[in-house]
């Protein structure tokens, strides 16, 4: 049992340490870019919101799971719980928000000039900040009442019907009132993300088939840059809607589920970190303009000093 305890606190807390680790280093590239160039692109805000909410998945999701195993007990007072859980809710919905927030300015930006969305282009800057500011009030005030009905998990008992236990707190009752909201969220920001992560896909197919036989006269073998966004949205997109419907399923097994075990929690804790925990690692290997940004600004003054 104790070496069941231990492994998993050792998945858990690589898991918080290698994706905390990579958004870190995301976030440190834009705000390097930002001293340098001291100006920001209308995607950079969006993108160090999705990269400090994976912090805040990562660490509320994560941490608590490490040290209760390696701890091997409970751990937390009813403050602590209502506040880690209250991170979690607040995150997650941030993270979904974001990441539709992301790829509808994304549509936006690529979309051709004749398009109606064109108008938008020009504005768009002007509109990051606010739509930022406006996630965290819409996320904040939706799950305000969440905190209300956790409880400690040692304050569990067989009278508690209609609820999940959270392995470290216990969320007592889930009405309609407090998650249809959140749902209907999530439902929306889920299909106005595949709808424009499809659009977005079917104009950069669209323009590499124009320039398609430039490419082909070239020698060089390296792809080119609309087939390197086309499969980071398209990675990005699956990795996300893949881990939020999984998880989904768990959530809703372990409410009807009334004979479910822990280990359910356990794995769907797992999965819902995957996404956070990944996602910088993709944006810096694709985003391949932020390293050449860096060591250029780096590189600049010291062959000047040399010199």
């Amino acid at each position: 049992m104790f070496l069941h305890d231990t492994v998993l606190g050792i998945i858990f807390l690589s898991q918080t340490a290698v994706g905390v680790l990579g958004n870190s280093i995301f976030l440190w590239f834009y705000t390097f870019i930002l001293f340098t160039n001291h100006r920001w692109k209308p995607m950079d805000p969006i993108l160090t919101q999705l990269t400090f909410t994976n912090t805040i998945v990562l660490l509320s999701q994560g941490c608590p799971l490490a040290i209760l195993y390696f701890r091997r007990g409970y751990f937390l007072g009813i403050t602590a719980c209502k506040i880690v859980f209250y991170l979690q809710r607040v995150s997650r919905g941030l993270s979904v928000c974001t990441t539709c927030l992301l790829n509808t300015f994304q549509a936006v930006t690529i979309s051709p000039n004749n398009s109606r969305l064109a108008k938008l282009k020009v504005r768009l800057l002007k509109f990051t900040l606010p739509s930022c500011f406006l996630c965290w009030i819409i996320n904040m005030i939706l799950e305000i009442n969440v905190p209300i009905y956790i409880s400690e998990s040692r304050s569990r008992n067989s009278t508690h019907t209609s609820g999940i236990h959270l392995l470290y707190c216990y969320w007592e009752k889930i009405f309609m009132d407090i998650i249809i909201l959140p749902s209907l969220r999530d439902i929306l920001c889920v299909g106005c993300m595949v709808c424009t992560s499809g659009y977005m896909v079917f104009l950069l197919y669209r323009h590499h088939q124009r320039v398609k036989h430039i490419h082909s006269t070239s020698l060089s073998s390296k792809t080119s840059p609309e087939m390197k966004a086309t499969q980071t949205i398209l990675l990005l997109v699956s990795i996300f809607v893949s881990t939020y419907g999984i998880s989904c399923g768990f959530i809703l097994h372990k409410v009807y589920m009334i004979h479910s075990g822990t280990w359910m929690m356990i794995v769907n804790t797992f999965i819902v970190s995957c996404f956070p925990a990944s996602s910088p690692f993709l944006l810096i290997h694709r985003e391949i303009q932020i390293p050449r940004s860096c060591g250029a600004s780096w590189w600049r003054p010291y062959s000047q000093n040399k010199l």
